[in-house]
């Protein structure tokens, strides 16, 4: 259970990048199965992400949660059916290295705008994670589209 690097989970942020082992916060708010499964590299999902191994792809992960979140949409009011949409857009081709800086800026301000528009606890969470990985890992997503790493490791 010591083998968190970073998690952000119902508000609490516990980082342990850069330090020994021993060192580790255990995370508190992460449920126990999580922290206990030694096959997950990281877990995204609407309360938080979770990051135990140093070569998961921040990018990557956000990708597939959107490609799961996306979905879960009940499609009732516009803004999160096709804003969680372009988000997801915009992660992939961040994820291909052809996003820019300002790609950024706007998945941030469409993210904190379905936060605050949309009808449902869906529209209203999606987002939450992918704006906190993007606050606490802004260099990995510009390195993405830099060119400088292209995806990188999978969970």
């Amino acid at each position: 259970m010591r083998n968190v690097l970073f998690s952000c989970w119902k508000g609490e942020v516990v980082d342990n990048r850069g330090k020994k082992p021993e060192e580790f916060v255990v995370p508190e708010n992460v449920p126990a199965e999580i922290l206990e499964d030694e096959e997950k590299k990281a877990v995204m999902e609407t309360d938080g992400f979770v990051i135990k191994s140093p070569d998961v792809s921040i990018v990557d992960l956000c990708v597939d949660y959107l490609e799961r979140a996306h979905p879960r949409s009940c499609g009732k009011c516009i803004p999160c059916r096709i804003g969680t949409r372009v988000m997801l857009d915009m992660m992939q081709d961040i994820q291909e290295g052809k996003g820019n800086k300002k790609d950024l800026d706007t998945l941030q301000s469409l993210g904190e705008s379905l936060t605050e528009m949309t009808k449902c606890k869906i529209g209203h969470t999606v987002p939450v994670p992918v704006l906190d990985a993007m606050k606490y890992y802004r260099a990995a997503f510009e390195q993405a589209f830099e060119g400088r790493k292209k995806g990188g490791g999978r969970r």
